[in-house]
């Protein structure tokens, strides 16, 4: 049961769980004001950014592969943001009132 396949296999998984939607952990981190899908928008973002640039053209991997984490991260992150960004646009037009 605990072939050094299994382990490699098992590392693997966690090594993935724990670097899944790292734009999106970066995104909501960094920014004061996150918007809802800001982890995505900005992985995406990197993506074009890394395809065009040669020098961190290997980079374009690891972002494709974050994508779809950043996205699932977004989704379950999607109500807490939601009730920022109301919370924050109605503060907003109470001080222009």
């Amino acid at each position: 049961m605990n072939s050094p396949k299994h382990i490699m296999i098992t590392g693997l998984f966690v090594l993935v769980g724990f670097s899944s939607g790292c734009s999106s952990i970066v995104a909501h981190t960094q920014d004061e004001n996150p918007a809802p899908y800001a982890g995505t928008k900005s992985a995406m973002k990197n993506v074009k950014k890394s395809w065009y640039d040669y020098d961190i053209y290997g980079q374009v991997y690891l972002y494709i592969i974050d994508t779809p984490f950043s996205f699932v991260a977004d989704t379950v992150l999607y109500p807490l943001d939601t009730y920022q960004f109301r919370k924050r646009t109605a503060k907003r037009t109470e001080n222009f009132k």
